[in-house]
């Protein structure tokens, strides 16, 4: 079994050894509610995740959701002249690496990131219709901070709805920072939180190899070739609508 062990890591150095020209980019959208940035302790903790990321020479972008105004539906086109999410598609089209990040306010993360995901289900529909998704070759993480727990079930949330739309979640995909749990200064700040900073190198290590990995061999698109099927209902389908 070690032997066998050792095949698997050689191997997969030899496999990451032979990307590492691949271009990256990452785009991290945070659902913050706080109106000024400065305030916002998930945009300070996102910025810590941008700054692990440069280390891999990933590109990463920042989305502060709060400063767009972005108009109820599902479509890629609600019909609203002032609609500003549009411009996300192609933000999310040409990126290898998407994030969502959240505060928790009562026990649910926030109302940006729901109309985030509701936004990103017309990809859903373009699969259903075309049986292909550019998706399929992105890998998601996810960003919480909160003063209290309910970190769990917001990433099972975030994860549901990230594989459901064709992304790969790799392991320790996430980053959590609790604040204001205690009096001490890890809450203050996520710097000095050491649990924050282990779980921002392992989730940036493993968002870049996952993703290096499914860029290099195209697994989305090979995946979608293979014995497509429909799963899902269309957004404007009424069959079942009572």
């Amino acid at each position: 079994m070690i032997d066998i062990m050792k095949y698997l890591f050689n191997k997969n150095l030899i496999i990451i050894s032979k990307i590492n020209n691949i271009v990256m980019l990452c785009s991290i959208f945070v659902g913050s509610l706080k109106k000024n940035i400065k305030d916002s302790n998930t945009y300070r903790t996102a910025l810590l995740v941008k700054k692990e990321f440069a280390k891999y020479e990933v590109e990463t972008k920042l989305y502060y959701l709060r400063n767009f105004r972005i108009a109820p539906g599902v479509e890629f086109d609600t019909g609203e002249k002032w609609d500003e999410f549009k411009q996300f598609y192609e933000v999310v089209n040409s990126s290898d690496i998407l994030m969502l990040a959240t505060p928790i306010w009562w026990g649910i993360h926030s109302s940006l990131c729901q109309s985030f995901m509701e936004r990103i289900g017309a990809y859903d529909d373009l699969a259903i219709k075309t049986g292909f998704t550019p998706l399929y070759n992105k890998v998601f993480g996810c960003i919480i901070t909160a003063s209290n727990d309910g970190f769990q079930h917001v990433h099972g949330i975030f994860n549901s709805f990230a594989s459901n739309m064709g992304m790969t979640c790799p392991p320790e995909n996430h980053v959590y920072w609790g604040t204001k749990v205690s009096f001490s200064k890890s809450s203050e700040d996520p710097r000095k939180n050491k649990e924050t900073m282990n779980q921002i190198k392992n989730c940036v290590r493993n968002l870049y190899l996952w993703s290096k990995v499914i860029k290099k061999l195209d697994l989305g698109t090979k995946a979608q070739n293979i014995n497509p099927g429909r799963v899902g209902l269309l957004s404007d389908d009424t069959e079942f609508e009572s």
